[in-house]
Protein backbone atom coordinates (compact mmCIF):
# COMPACT_ATOMS: atom_id res chain seq x y z
CA UNK A 1 0.00 0.00 0.00
CA UNK A 2 2.21 2.83 1.55
CA UNK A 3 5.00 1.69 -2.07
CA UNK A 4 1.88 2.31 -4.34
CA UNK A 5 1.65 5.97 -2.58
CA UNK A 6 5.17 6.74 -1.73
CA UNK A 7 6.67 4.94 -4.99
CA UNK A 8 8.26 1.48 -4.65
CA UNK A 9 12.03 2.80 -3.66
CA UNK A 10 10.74 4.75 -0.76
CA UNK A 11 11.66 4.00 2.52
CA UNK A 12 8.55 3.96 4.89
CA UNK A 13 8.43 5.15 8.67
CA UNK A 14 6.01 4.22 10.87
CA UNK A 15 4.78 7.93 12.26
CA UNK A 16 2.78 7.18 15.04
CA UNK A 17 1.16 4.51 16.26
CA UNK A 18 -2.25 5.58 19.02
CA UNK A 19 -5.20 4.03 20.47
CA UNK A 20 -8.19 6.13 20.20
CA UNK A 21 -10.79 5.84 23.43
CA UNK A 22 -14.44 6.98 22.76
CA UNK A 23 -15.70 5.74 26.31
CA UNK A 24 -19.89 5.09 26.77
CA UNK A 25 -21.78 8.02 26.74
CA UNK A 26 -18.87 10.12 26.68
CA UNK A 27 -16.31 11.54 23.94
CA UNK A 28 -16.26 14.54 21.85
CA UNK A 29 -17.38 15.85 18.49
CA UNK A 30 -14.31 16.36 16.32
CA UNK A 31 -14.99 18.22 13.37
CA UNK A 32 -14.13 18.28 9.73
CA UNK A 33 -10.37 17.39 8.86
CA UNK A 34 -7.84 16.43 6.81
CA UNK A 35 -4.87 14.72 8.83
CA UNK A 36 -1.71 16.87 8.49
CA UNK A 37 1.19 17.89 10.26
CA UNK A 38 3.19 21.27 9.47
CA UNK A 39 6.11 20.72 11.54
CA UNK A 40 7.30 18.05 8.83
CA UNK A 41 8.59 19.12 5.34
CA UNK A 42 6.07 16.10 3.87
CA UNK A 43 2.76 15.11 5.07
CA UNK A 44 2.26 11.15 6.28
CA UNK A 45 -0.50 10.24 3.62
CA UNK A 46 -1.76 6.41 5.38
CA UNK A 47 -3.35 5.36 7.94
CA UNK A 48 -4.35 2.04 9.05
CA UNK A 49 -7.51 2.01 11.63
CA UNK A 50 -8.06 -0.47 13.15
CA UNK A 51 -11.66 -0.67 15.45
CA UNK A 52 -11.13 -2.95 18.79
CA UNK A 53 -14.86 -2.63 19.10
CA UNK A 54 -17.71 -2.40 16.95
CA UNK A 55 -17.55 1.53 15.45
CA UNK A 56 -21.71 2.51 14.63
CA UNK A 57 -23.19 5.60 14.09
CA UNK A 58 -24.75 5.80 17.44
CA UNK A 59 -21.19 5.24 19.09
CA UNK A 60 -19.48 7.63 17.03
CA UNK A 61 -18.08 6.47 14.01
CA UNK A 62 -15.52 7.83 11.72
CA UNK A 63 -17.88 9.45 8.87
CA UNK A 64 -15.86 10.26 5.61
CA UNK A 65 -16.73 11.63 2.36
CA UNK A 66 -14.60 9.83 -0.35
CA UNK A 67 -12.27 10.67 -3.25
CA UNK A 68 -11.86 13.99 -0.80
CA UNK A 69 -8.42 13.41 -0.76
CA UNK A 70 -8.17 14.43 -4.49
CA UNK A 71 -9.38 17.82 -3.39
CA UNK A 72 -5.58 18.24 -1.86
CA UNK A 73 -5.08 20.56 1.27
CA UNK A 74 -8.72 22.25 1.34
CA UNK A 75 -7.37 24.80 3.90
CA UNK A 76 -3.82 24.62 4.31
CA UNK A 77 -3.52 27.28 6.82
CA UNK A 78 -4.22 25.57 9.38
CA UNK A 79 -1.78 23.79 11.23
CA UNK A 80 -3.75 20.47 11.95
CA UNK A 81 -5.88 20.78 8.81
CA UNK A 82 -9.38 21.44 10.03
CA UNK A 83 -11.50 23.04 7.28
CA UNK A 84 -13.97 26.09 7.71
CA UNK A 85 -17.97 25.64 8.32
CA UNK A 86 -18.16 27.29 5.23
CA UNK A 87 -15.18 24.45 3.39
CA UNK A 88 -17.45 21.94 5.03
CA UNK A 89 -20.67 22.89 3.37
CA UNK A 90 -18.87 23.38 -0.13
CA UNK A 91 -16.67 19.72 0.32
CA UNK A 92 -19.04 17.61 2.51
CA UNK A 93 -22.50 18.00 1.91
CA UNK A 94 -24.61 15.44 3.73
CA UNK A 95 -25.02 13.74 0.57
CA UNK A 96 -21.45 12.65 0.65
CA UNK A 97 -20.88 11.47 3.86
CA UNK A 98 -20.08 7.89 4.47
CA UNK A 99 -20.18 6.64 8.04
CA UNK A 100 -17.35 3.93 8.72
CA UNK A 101 -19.06 1.11 10.26
CA UNK A 102 -16.95 -1.48 11.73
CA UNK A 103 -16.84 -4.73 13.18
CA UNK A 104 -14.30 -5.18 16.06
CA UNK A 105 -11.30 -6.56 14.38
CA UNK A 106 -11.97 -4.42 10.89
CA UNK A 107 -9.59 -2.42 9.18
CA UNK A 108 -9.83 1.13 7.25
CA UNK A 109 -7.01 2.34 5.10
CA UNK A 110 -7.21 5.91 5.00
CA UNK A 111 -5.56 8.33 2.77
CA UNK A 112 -4.69 10.91 5.05
CA UNK A 113 -6.20 14.37 3.21
CA UNK A 114 -9.35 12.59 3.20
CA UNK A 115 -12.19 14.58 5.13
CA UNK A 116 -13.76 12.56 8.19
CA UNK A 117 -14.92 13.82 11.22
CA UNK A 118 -16.57 11.76 14.30
CA UNK A 119 -19.11 12.36 16.93
CA UNK A 120 -19.89 11.70 20.44
CA UNK A 121 -20.61 8.21 21.86
CA UNK A 122 -24.00 8.04 23.12
CA UNK A 123 -24.08 4.35 23.42
CA UNK A 124 -23.51 1.58 26.62
CA UNK A 125 -20.56 0.40 25.14
CA UNK A 126 -17.06 2.10 24.26
CA UNK A 127 -15.47 2.52 20.63
CA UNK A 128 -12.08 1.92 20.51
CA UNK A 129 -9.53 1.92 18.01
CA UNK A 130 -6.19 1.59 16.79
CA UNK A 131 -4.30 3.68 14.25
CA UNK A 132 -1.12 3.78 12.48
CA UNK A 133 0.12 6.12 9.93
CA UNK A 134 2.92 5.94 7.84
CA UNK A 135 5.38 8.44 5.93
CA UNK A 136 8.33 8.81 3.66
CA UNK A 137 11.00 7.62 5.19
CA UNK A 138 12.89 10.55 4.02
CA UNK A 139 10.56 13.01 6.21
CA UNK A 140 12.36 16.07 7.94
CA UNK A 141 10.78 17.90 11.05
CA UNK A 142 11.04 21.30 11.72
CA UNK A 143 10.18 23.02 14.63
CA UNK A 144 8.10 20.95 16.76
CA UNK A 145 7.26 21.53 20.41
CA UNK A 146 5.78 17.93 21.86
CA UNK A 147 2.70 19.17 23.72
CA UNK A 148 3.17 16.72 26.39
Amino acid sequence: ICARVYGDDTPISCFRAMFMNKPAHHGTLLPWHQDRWTHLDRDPLITLWTALDPATVANGCVQIVPGSHKYGLINPEHPSGFITEAQAAEFAPEDKIVYLELEAGEVALLHNWLLHRSDTNSTDIPRRAYSVCYMDGRTKGGNYTPLF
